[in-house]
């Protein structure tokens, strides 16, 4: 299990940094992406800073573009605000919120 699965399981906010911006966000799912099979992660961003637009607002990371990962020990009881079981946007699903 990765520490992205320990954190989604614990419902633990995570931060790092993602295209040059500090972002946190709260992590709701774990897997491949439907088309190009990368490693991803959707996640409603709680705080930091985006090239597009401003938290909260909810993204698809790729894993291989995620630098300093920390899992905090900030938890998140409910789930996000429009989050969606089995993300139509990935193939196969590592690990989710229920």
């Amino acid at each position: 299990m990765s520490a992205i699965d320990d954190a989604i399981e614990g419902r633990l906010e995570i931060e790092f940094e993602y295209d040059g911006h500090a972002r946190v966000v709260q992590p709701c799912a774990h897997g491949s992406h439907v088309t190009t099979g990368n490693n991803v992660v959707r996640g409603y961003q709680v705080g930091g800073t985006s090239n597009s637009r401003r938290p909260p607002l909810w993204d698809l990371f790729k894993l291989d573009k995620i630098h300093g990962l920390v899992v905090t020990a900030r938890t998140f009881p409910t789930n996000p605000p429009g989050y969606v079981l089995n993300d139509s946007h990935m193939g196969k699903i590592y690990s989710q919120l229920t």
